[in-house]
């Protein structure tokens, strides 16, 4: 590609800027800082605002298509499988968190009882490599095993009133990409 085309097509040409994919993709591998805005407190209880949230994953059409492309080789490592994603990120599914927060970490206990203790800095949980910090006043969440890569970002809005849940997960087989909205009460 020639530098007239690079220029008509937005890319660096010799501006010098980066297109908006490449700041994006930057700005994701920033550092996440360890101390949480003084004023973003996520403690309380939140009710989930169904009609305002993405629905949470279908497994079993999940698995029948995952099957399916399984018989296809078009997925290879079962346990990458979509299917765990509601167990390994329960907001997915969560009508209610209880959420703790202090300084250092939060505590989040979703409807069932299944508790979560998440700390700012890196960790090693389990099987999971764990990421949890601050950037742009939104608690990011970002986790790894294997093929599976989860990305949970915490923001609050109208005044702390309600609680947005934007979740990524990506797995070795179908992606799973939603919004989940919370009231707290």
């Amino acid at each position: 590609m020639d530098q007239r085309a690079t220029k008509a097509s937005g890319g660096w040409g010799s501006c010098g800027f980066a297109s908006p994919l490449m700041v994006v993709a930057i700005a994701a591998c920033a550092p996440l800082a360890t101390t949480a805005p003084p004023a973003v407190d996520f403690t309380g209880e939140w009710h989930l605002d169904a009609t305002q949230s993405g629905a949470p994953p279908d497994l079993e059409k999940i698995r029948r298509r995952e099957d399916r492309a399984i018989v296809r080789g078009r997925q290879r490592n079962a346990r990458a499988s979509a299917t765990f994603a509601v167990q390994d990120f329960p907001v997915l599914a969560a009508k209610t968190l209880r959420i703790e927060q202090n300084a250092g970490s939060m505590g989040v206990r979703y409807d069932g009882g299944l508790y979560r203790d998440v700390s700012w800095g890196k960790r090693q949980r389990d099987f999971w490599t764990i990421r949890a910090g601050w950037q742009e006043g939104a608690l990011v969440i970002h986790s790894e095993r294997g093929a599976v890569k989860g990305r949970e970002t915490f923001t609050l809005e109208q005044a702390g009133a309600v609680l947005r849940v934007a979740v990524r997960v990506e797995t070795g087989g179908e992606n799973i990409e939603t919004t989940r909205i919370y009231r707290r009460r």
